[in-house]
């Protein structure tokens, strides 16, 4: 529940924000710790072993494509 009521404490901040130069520095934030995040859990995955292969990702993708391109 600690995440959750920080998470709308933060939007509460943020809805009272008013400079876009301000609202577009904490996107940006945003945006770098997300990818920070991406990161360390893709190399957490290697180190873990947990990875496939270049043509099995390729298999995975053109699959993926295939059954979702009509929706």
């Amino acid at each position: 529940m600690k995440v959750d009521s920080l998470k709308l404490g933060l939007i509460e901040r943020l809805m009272k924000v008013q400079k876009t130069s301000t609202l577009v520095r904490m996107e940006e934030l945003i945006t770098r710790a997300e990818m920070e995040d991406r990161a360390e859990e893709s190399l957490n995955s290697i180190s873990n072993k947990e990875i496939i292969s270049i043509e099995e990702f390729k298999k995975e993708n053109h699959k993926w494509v295939k059954e979702n391109r009509t929706k």
